[in-house]
């Protein structure tokens, strides 16, 4: 049903088929190539594509909550949470300067999603 009413849109997507964008289709039916009508794998330029209103597409609610010109749609049927892990090499955790550097981007990333 949901596949159904999405295709009467312009859609934005992938085009080079990765192990994510497999994986990603497990859980939503219809998610393949051919359903886009406007195919990128730049994460960026399909970003600008949803925001110059050219199509529904995918990006992170946190970028969305900010932007009043994109409204997130079918929230309980489309998800894809994805875990965010922040490492430092064990080498550097003595290190004054990359510690205050990790830290900002723990900060700055749980800003992001909070």
């Amino acid at each position: 049903m949901v596949g159904e009413h999405l295709a009467t849109h312009s859609l934005i997507g992938f085009d080079e088929t990765t192990e994510f964008i497999r994986n990603a289709g497990k859980s939503l039916p219809g998610w393949r190539r051919q359903a886009f009508a406007l195919r990128t794998d730049s994460d960026l330029a399909q970003l600008a594509l949803i925001r110059s209103g050219a199509g529904i597409g995918v990006c992170q609610a946190a970028i969305a909550r900010r932007e009043d010109a994109i409204v997130r749609i079918l929230p309980k049927q489309i998800s894809l949470p994805l875990d965010t892990w922040i490492t430092m090499h064990e080498d550097l955790r003595n290190s004054p300067r990359c510690r205050v550097t990790f830290e900002a981007l723990v900060k700055g990333l749980q800003d992001h999603v909070g």
